[in-house]
């Protein structure tokens, strides 16, 4: 019983492990992206010639997908995404003749079918299959008190990615220190409501064809200048009857792409 909860143990934080393995490889890469973008910019801007296409939505979408995927080592499947959306749409001005429009949703389907065929199980051997019912029972109940634990974070980062799903999160940080929440067809409510913060703290959003809910203390501010929408946008619906603290500043930086934010108070 004890060696079947250790290995229970181990497996959960097995994901954890290879994350924080090396922190800070996932930024080099992610910058790495960044900085071959914005030379390529600066190269098109003096003047040499790149085609007309590497400067569209689309190779946006594949520049996006592979950004986050640098920033998460590529592990799971949500940087895929946007680079076979953009990829898919990008084939109607590399190939003559080809019209990718008609089939974009029996596409999405079929990707939705296949993330929940291939989609990453927990590390290690699953061996539920010869455990006691009584077991089974209890552990899962024990799972789902912790995954309540889980969404209920004191941590004072959040590093969300959200495919083909949902998730909430309700964060009680009195440090909170921001981070970064991605969703690709699929949704995300991010509570601060019960979280402080000490100064300005930046939170990367990065929307494709999905949507974050996101509810902060109705005294902070929150500037989401920054953010890039296509076919996308903000809506903040806390009124005009705000009176922020000038200390506590929320910076919102991302891309939404066929999605959105929508940034609330109680």
């Amino acid at each position: 019983m004890e060696t079947d909860i250790n290995q229970q143990d181990i497996n959960r934080d097995c994901k954890d492990w290879h994350e924080y393995r090396h922190p800070r490889a996932g930024r080099v890469l992610g910058g790495l992206v960044l900085i071959s973008v914005g030379v390529v910019w600066f190269m098109h801007k003096m003047g040499y010639f790149f085609p007309a296409w590497l400067f569209t939505w689309k190779m946006g979408l594949i520049v996006l997908g592979l950004y986050i995927g640098a920033k998460h080592l590529f592990r799971g499947a949500g940087w895929l995404a946007p680079i076979l959306i953009g990829g898919l749409f990008l084939m109607d001005d590399l190939i003559p003749g080809f019209h990718i429009r008609p089939f974009v949703w029996p596409i999405v389907v079929v990707m939705m079918g296949l993330f929940m065929i291939f989609r990453p199980r927990r590390c290690g051997p699953h061996r539920a299959w010869h455990r006691r019912w009584k077991h089974r029972e209890r552990r899962y109940y024990r799972d789902q008190y912790r995954q309540q634990e889980r969404d209920r974070s004191t941590e004072d980062r959040i590093d969300t990615v959200v495919v083909f799903g949902s998730t909430r999160k309700n964060i009680i940080s009195k440090d909170f220190k921001g981070g970064e929440v991605t969703c690709v067809f699929g949704g995300a409510e991010i509570n601060l409501g019960q979280a402080d913060i000490n100064g300005t703290v930046i939170l990367e959003m990065h929307q494709v064809f999905g949507g974050t809910k996101l509810i902060v203390p109705p005294h902070w501010r929150v500037n989401y200048s920054e953010t890039v929408a296509f076919l996308g946008g903000i809506e903040d619906k806390r009124g005009d009857n705000l009176h922020p603290d000038s200390d506590k500043v929320l910076t919102l930086k991302g891309t939404s792409v066929l999605g959105g934010i929508q940034i609330s108070s109680y």
